[in-house]
């Protein structure tokens, strides 16, 4: 039997039930399942406002492995960079994983947020028993007169190595 990607699933953070995705700021996780891998799916359009001043946002999201089996060597990576030359998104792994932030304008204190694009450079998330959870924090920046964007579509994958 082996793990099949069904069983790597992220759920929303924020309260046991949230299911708003801008409401995703740590603390308790949801039984809400963040369903698209894409990034405008988590973060709410570039406005207007936040295009022409430049902005910061965060949000958290929880990986759990839903299989009967350990998942060896976990990872976590972005594997398309948002399409909009005015944002960005980096990543960090919240080892402890019950950090929560008031806003989406506070960054989670003392975690080292990163830009890995590839396998290669991927956060180690470490070994992942069967219904374990991984905290995973995301920031969007947007830079001082990006043009708005309503589709700023970038992806995140998760991947899982062999038994040892």
């Amino acid at each position: 039997m082996a793990i099949v990607s069904g069983d790597l699933k992220l759920y929303l953070t924020g309260g046991a039930s949230n299911v708003d995705t801008t409401l995703s700021l740590g603390g308790v996780t949801s039984s809400v399942q963040f369903t698209d891998n894409t990034l405008d799916k988590l973060f709410a359009s570039v406005g207007p406002a936040d295009a022409l001043a430049g902005a910061v946002h965060y949000r958290a999201l929880t990986f759990k492995n839903t299989s009967a089996l350990t998942a060896y060597a976990a990872t976590v990576h972005i594997s398309q960079e948002t399409t909009s030359v005015g944002t960005t998104v980096a990543i960090a792994y919240d080892s402890t994983g019950t950090q929560s932030v008031v806003d989406e304008d506070t960054a989670p204190i003392g975690l080292s947020f990163t830009t890995p694009l590839s396998l290669a450079t991927a956060i180690a998330l470490g070994d992942v028993a069967a219904a374990a959870v991984r905290r995973i924090w995301f920031r969007r920046t947007v830079t001082a007169a990006a043009a708005a964007a309503s589709a700023d579509t970038g992806k995140v994958t998760l991947t899982v190595g062999s038994a040892p």
